[in-house]
């Protein structure tokens, strides 16, 4: 969610509200870039690494600038500008669950690792850990209802509209 943390692939305010507008749902993934904001401290050190690979010293709101380097320079550059944000956690993940369901509601709103890219965050780094985003949202007064739309339920009822159209 670009109003928590300003990056390219989050979504903006009058995305999210137009996904719901259609029934739809939005997956928060569980990658640090996503869920943690840049701080004036860090801004010139991912700055420095941009220019380092030929990037923009900012970020452009339809992407990043990466989409023209090489595969393997994609990848370098990802890993390089990972280890300089700080580490995500299980609390940034479900304030940018907080703040959509608070948008949009909970109907529209879904969890999504992100293992295979580097993804995860501290208390979920792999599947062994979902217990622990299960509490936060539990501690957060989430239902056990709520829980099983953000854990798929919401996922499956647009998946399976999908279906139904497509047979049309």
């Amino acid at each position: 969610m670009q109003a928590i943390v300003d990056n390219p692939r989050n979504l903006s305010d009058a995305e999210l509200d137009a996904i719901a507008a259609k029934g739809g749902v939005v997956q928060i993934v569980a990658f640090g870039p996503y869920l943690v904001r840049l701080t004036d401290t860090l801004r010139p050190k991912v700055a420095a690494l941009r220019a380092q690979y030929g990037l923009p010293a900012a970020f452009v709101r339809a992407a990043d600038g990466t989409e023209a380097l090489s595969p393997e320079k994609r990848k370098d550059y990802s890993h390089a500008v990972t280890d300089i944000l700080p580490k995500a956690t299980v609390k940034d993940l479900v304030d940018s669950v907080d703040y959509t369901v608070k948008r949009v509601g909970v109907d529209h709103v879904g969890l999504s690792s992100d293992f295979n890219h580097g993804g995860g965050v501290v208390g979920w780094a792999n599947e062994g850990e979902a217990g622990n985003v299960t509490a936060e949202l539990v501690a957060r007064g989430y239902s056990e209802a709520d829980i099983g739309k953000l854990w798929g339920g919401n996922y499956l009822r647009v998946f399976r509209a999908v279906e139904q159209t497509a047979k049309r």
